[in-house]
């Protein structure tokens, strides 16, 4: 997965949303013309128990980037 650093999530509008079209990516396996109907159907049938897996994946990165973000200060 291409993890973004904390600066790119910061630029984004809906930073976690970004992630789980990483999460998304990584599975795809049809055209690029598709690809973000193809997340919308990725989204509205996700199971809420991978959802909060994911959601605790992401806050932990994002704590994880913060930091090293500090530390490199």
């Amino acid at each position: 997965m291409k993890n973004m650093n904390l600066q790119e999530y910061k630029k984004t509008q809906y930073p976690f949303e970004e992630y789980l079209k990483e999460i998304h990516a990584e599975d795809y396996m049809g055209t690029n013309d598709d690809m973000s109907d193809d997340f919308d159907d990725f989204i509205v049938n996700i199971e809420h128990e991978s959802l909060i897996g994911h959601a605790n994946a992401f806050s932990k990165m994002l704590l994880d980037l913060i930091e090293v973000s500090s530390f490199n200060k």
